[in-house]
Parts: C-alpha cells; structure tokens; sequence
C-alpha cells in the first residue's frame, strides 16, 4: 500500500469545510454527491484528490488515465457509463479511462497474480473480498463514505466491509440464483419438485440445466441438507462438514439427477445456447441472464425458487448463495483519488438504474432498488423467494478447485465407481488444505 497516498487522502479529508449530503441518492437528472456531475461530499469542490495527491486537476490541463476491468457482458454499459464520467469531469482534467474484460467470478485469481499491474478499477464478487483484502489489494473507501454506506442496503455495505471498514463499492444485491423456467411446459405444482421437472423435460425431448461442476451452485444441494463450508477464522483457509453422515446421501441424490434423461449440466453460455435453441426449458442460473431468458421464452418467461430433490426417499429443499457485486479500486493505483470517483460514479443511483434496464441485475441502492420496475421484475422476485433458503457464501480459495472436481464427477456419473465417501472426504482433504 502507498501509504503517502492515504495519508495525504484523509489529510485531504479533514482539511477541507464539510459538506452536507443528503441520506438518499437523488433520481436522474440531479446525481447524487459524489456519483454525479459533483465531486464527492467531503472532497469539497475546490479538493477533488488529483493522481492521489491532495491537488485538484489543473483546469482540464492535466491527463489522467485509468483502467476498468468488467465481465464481457458489461463492456458497453461501462464504456457509456466511463464516458459520461469524463464528460462530467473534463473541466478538471482530461481523462482516458481504458476498459478491459475480467469477470467478477475470476478477478481475485488474476488480481492477486501481481495486483501493481491489475486495473485501477474492477468488479468482483463479494466472496473474494477477503483475499483481496488481505492481500493488500484494495483501497479502503476515503471519500464519501457516508453518503455510500448511507444510499445502499445494509447487506450490501456488510458485504462491501472488512471488519468495520468499507474497503469496496456496492453495486449490486442480486449475485444469487434461483429457477427460471419456461411457462408454456409447466404449471405451478411442477416447479416444486425437480423430479416432477425432469419428468416433463424428459417426456418433451427437452432439458433442466444447471452447472453441476461448479462449486458455487453445487453447494445448493448440501446446503439444503444442512452442510456447508465456511471460511475459517484465518480469513484464507476454509472448513466443511459436507463428508459427515448423510453428507453420501445429498452425493447420490446429486448422481441421480446428473444421469436423469431430462437433466443437462451446462456452464453459463451453454445454458443462453440451450433456452435459445429450445432445448433448455427450464434451468438454475442468476439474474445477470433474466434479458436472455426473457428474449428467449417472451410472455412465457417465468422465475422462481429452487425446488425441492430427493435425498435418501425425502424431499429436501434446496438451499443457495445471497450475494452482492461490488467494485473494488486498487491501492497500488497511481491515481487513486480519481480510482474512488469512478468507482462511486459507477455505484451511484444513475448507474445502478442503468445496470438494472440494460443488464437486469438488482440494485444495491434502496431508492433504485425501491422501484415499481425493480420489484416487478420475476428474477428479482424468484431471488427474493429463494432467499430465505439461502445465505452469503465465502468459501476460502482451496473450495473452489475441490469441489469443481467433486461437481465433474458428479457431472460424468461416477464413471469410475469411486465409493461416495471417498469422493467427499477427497473433497474435504482439498477443500480444508
């Protein structure tokens, strides 16, 4: 970490006249402080940080260049979103902010392979806060600190926090899953059960996709059963009870579904591939692909919980992952002053509103979240629903891999006969590494 730099930011800070801000954000047209045309509450007009420094950009004379990292999906959005940020702001200084493809899944591991050469600005998802954290690769938030914390939900600010400090920006409130579904196959009753929703599959040629191989949605069935994994109190290395008895029965209720005639294990884009062709007619995945599914299935476009599978003869409802996205700014940023205004322009009420027309992803903000469109919307109904099955997920790094081959394996039916206790404590031995 530079520390010049943050001192000289919280110098900055308690150098300057306060400046009120109001407890909400305000709608489009009038930005809220910090997040709009204005720079951010606490800064003062006369103070914006220049390079990290404490001096403002001189009349649009000095250049500063940041880079951006976001998911493939997002590069349009964020490259309107960069633009208007550098209109807004060309009075103080002419700004290049260059936009690069990393998904929020996959930031940390590529952050943290040399976070000097890693973007200014990036988006991740709230599970990889820690590492991230303790890595020394994110700028606590010094400039309006309040009015964030202030305009966006309380999950969401927990999230976006290490031990009390908000060290990262709320974007979003809505990284869970959840059921979509196309109506015209199914009525209501069959949407409890996912036997009942391969059966309909099956007998229509057709599939229920989810992604078996992955450890975030294959917790779901443990989860459900009362297992899980956590990380461990070091903040890196992570623990589970998913070997535990009845931790086989949840494996072969999973083996079940894999073999069935009805059911696909499919990753994101084959999932889009799948409802797009027709072959996908219902299947587990986020509201980052609600526009797609609605594009695909038009008026018979429909969102709900997880539904319940067979363990052991019973059924058992499946749990998930409640979730947020932030925004992260690099403390080795050689311009992290402005690092902060981007990342809270990206974060603002404007932005969330936006993010939500263009990509379908729910608010973190409570005025942008509050809507008639926000609440109207079936995925972010369908997450609301599911939410009281679910919980945040933060495994450390070693689950990921683990479970990845727990899931393949799974996913390709046990091919090798491996006793379902061997595959579990497999997966703990890596998983608790």
């Amino acid at each position: 970490m530079k520390k010049a730099l943050s001192i000289l930011l919280i110098l900055a800070l308690i150098c300057v006249p306060l400046v009120a801000c109001a407890d909400t954000d305000t709608p489009s047209g009038t930005p809220p402080a910090g997040g709009g045309d204005t720079p951010p509450a606490g800064g003062g007009d006369d103070t914006p940080p220049a390079g990290g420094g404490d001096t403002p950009p001189a009349g649009g004379g000095d250049t500063v260049t940041l880079t951006l990292w976001g998911g493939e999906e997002d590069q349009a959005m964020l490259r309107e979103r960069a633009d208007a940020f550098i209109a807004a702001h060309a009075d103080e200084a002419t700004i290049v902010i260059n936009i690069g493809v990393e998904s929020e899944s996959t930031a940390k591991d590529t952050i943290l392979t040399d976070p000097q050469a890693a973007a200014d600005v990036f988006t991740f998802a709230d599970d990889q806060i820690m590492e991230l954290y303790m890595a020394g690769a994110l700028q606590p938030v010094l400039l309006n600190t309040d009015d964030i914390k202030a305009r966006n939900v309380a999950s969401s600010v927990s999230a976006a926090s290490v031990d009390g400090t908000l060290v990262a920006y709320p974007l979003t409130a809505d990284n869970g899953y959840f059921m979509f579904y196309d109506k015209s196959y199914f009525e209501p009753s069959d949407l409890e059960s996912f036997d009942r929703m391969m059966e309909i599959a099956a007998d229509a040629g057709k599939f229920i996709a989810m992604e078996l191989q992955g450890g975030w949605y294959n917790i779901a069935f443990f989860r459900g059963a009362g297992f899980d994994a956590w990380l461990a109190p070091d903040g890196v290395s992570t623990l589970t009870n998913i070997n535990e008895a009845g931790g086989t029965d949840v494996l072969q209720g999973m083996l079940d579904i894999s073999k069935n005639p009805g059911f696909a294990s499919l990753g994101n884009d084959e999932f889009v591939t799948g409802i797009n062709d027709g072959s996908v007619i219902a299947g587990v995945n986020g509201p980052w692909n609600s526009n797609n599914a609605r594009e695909a299935w038009g008026d018979n476009y429909g969102a709900t919980k997880l539904p319940t599978f067979t363990v052991d003869g019973r059924q058992v409802q499946m749990g998930g992952v409640v979730g947020h996205k932030l925004i992260g700014v690099n403390q080795f940023s050689a311009e992290a002053g402005w690092a902060m205004r981007l990342a809270d322009w990206l974060t603002n009420y404007d932005s969330q509103v936006i993010r939500f027309e263009l990509r379908g992803q729910g608010p973190s903000n409570i005025q942008a979240a509050s809507s008639p469109a926000v609440q109207a919307d079936p995925a972010l109904v369908a997450l609301s629903l599911q939410a009281q099955y679910s919980a945040f997920f933060g495994p450390g790094g070693n689950y990921w891999s683990s479970m990845e081959t727990l899931g393949e394996i799974v996913r390709q039916g046990n091919p090798d006969n491996i006793p379902l206790q061997e595959i579990l404590d497999n997966a703990v031995a890596g998983i608790t590494a």
